[in-house]
């Protein structure tokens, strides 16, 4: 038995060749003239593929019960994640929140009897560390919703960070390299420059305004003065570390703060920052006996993410407790980084733990199934 013609559904060819006949019918093409009708049917290709688009976004948007089921299987998987890894996510956040809590005390003491040199690194270590407390939050988020390479990602950044924090402290009162902080503050005018001129090539094609030319000149002219005083390799990504690390790279400089045991996790979190062949083969996963892309979350692989964002603010707290106050390392500094240096490890523990958990329940699945 057939439908009723109002209840078929008519396919993406179906209503192209309608809309071919419309146009052919409004043309009055002659059917003899097969080349008229190919040009009208090559020419309607585009207005019906934008009209259709249109038509199915908005449909898609009106469509609430399909939004209402992938919401649903969204949130059931975000419960399910964040009870299995309950105690291992409240570690994370109590961690998180004592290094932040520390740098707070820090930031909030006086910087009037300091050097110059020492107000910069001061200033340095405590932006660092600020900004690596807002990134292990962005970890965090990624996390506890199940999307631990993108945590992984952001991982790479804090390791950045704790590198540039590690050279800095490494500087701090050293009278060959005292000025590294300042070095690396003013190398700000370098990337501003850069990123400048990068978007006074681009502007038209993005259909924004250029930039002021007045802006331009200063950033040139600022360039220029710090190149004057700090010399031709300031000018280079890491030229503010010239000095201080011939390898001027992060390479260079992770071996030179004793942190390049650590280059292959930031490799391996550089995959998930980067477009190579590499990142896609890690991509996928074993499913119960079936290779599978990761598309979407998952419930493992949390416990790598998390250690490696815990330990570079745990390092970013060491740089500015130890180097960033102005009277020296106290007691209380002291005994907040062996609370730290307690919590991260526990932390890690309680991600394990949750990762046999979830590894047992798979087993005792796969048994059922019989795989």
């Amino acid at each position: 038995m057939q439908l009723p013609t109002w209840r078929k559904k008519s396919s993406i060819d179906d209503k192209f060749q309608s809309y071919v006949i419309k146009a052919l019918i409004d043309a009055e093409a002659n059917e003899e003239d097969e080349e008229r009708i190919e040009q009208i049917a090559a020419e309607s290709v585009e207005p019906f593929a934008d009209q259709m688009g249109r038509h199915v976004a908005d449909q898609v948007m009106k469509d609430r019960k399909s939004f209402r089921i992938n919401s649903k299987i969204d949130e059931g998987f975000n419960k399910r994640l964040r009870s299995r890894y309950h105690k291992a996510f409240k570690g994370y956040t109590i961690t998180a929140a004592c290094a932040l809590e520390a740098g707070e005390m820090q930031a909030a003491k006086p910087y009037a009897s300091l050097s110059n040199e020492e107000k910069a690194t001061r200033y340095a270590l405590i932006g660092l560390h600020a900004k690596g407390c807002r990134v292990a939050g962005e970890v965090y988020a990624l996390l506890i919703n199940g999307f631990p390479e993108g945590a992984l990602a952001r991982c790479r950044t804090l390791h950045e960070m704790a590198v540039v924090a590690g050279a800095l402290a490494d500087c701090a009162g050293d009278p060959a390299h005292g000025d590294l902080a300042i070095r690396y503050l003013d190398h700000a005018v370098i990337d501003a420059r850069r990123s400048a001129l990068q978007y006074q090539k681009d502007h038209s094609a993005l259909g924004m305004e250029p930039l002021e030319q007045e802006y331009i000149d200063d950033l040139e002219d600022h360039c220029n003065a710090a190149i004057a005083k700090y010399g031709r390799d300031f000018a280079r990504e890491y030229g503010w570390a010239k000095n201080y690390c011939p390898d001027d790279n992060l390479g260079g400089i992770e071996r030179r703060v004793r942190m390049g045991h650590m280059r292959s996790y930031y490799k391996l979190a550089s995959n998930e920052v980067h477009a190579g062949s590499r990142g896609i083969s890690l991509n996928k996963s074993d499913y119960r006996g079936e290779e599978v892309w990761q598309a979407g979350k998952r419930n493992t692989g949390l416990t790598q993410p998390a250690s490696m964002a815990l330990n570079s603010l745990y390092q970013l707290t060491v740089m500015l407790l130890v180097k960033g106050v102005p009277n020296g390392m106290d007691l209380t500094n002291l005994v907040t980084l062996q609370a730290l240096h307690e919590l991260r490890t526990r932390t890690e523990e309680l991600f394990l733990e949750a990762v046999e958990q979830i590894d047992a329940a798979e087993q005792e699945v796969r048994r059922s199934l019989n795989l």
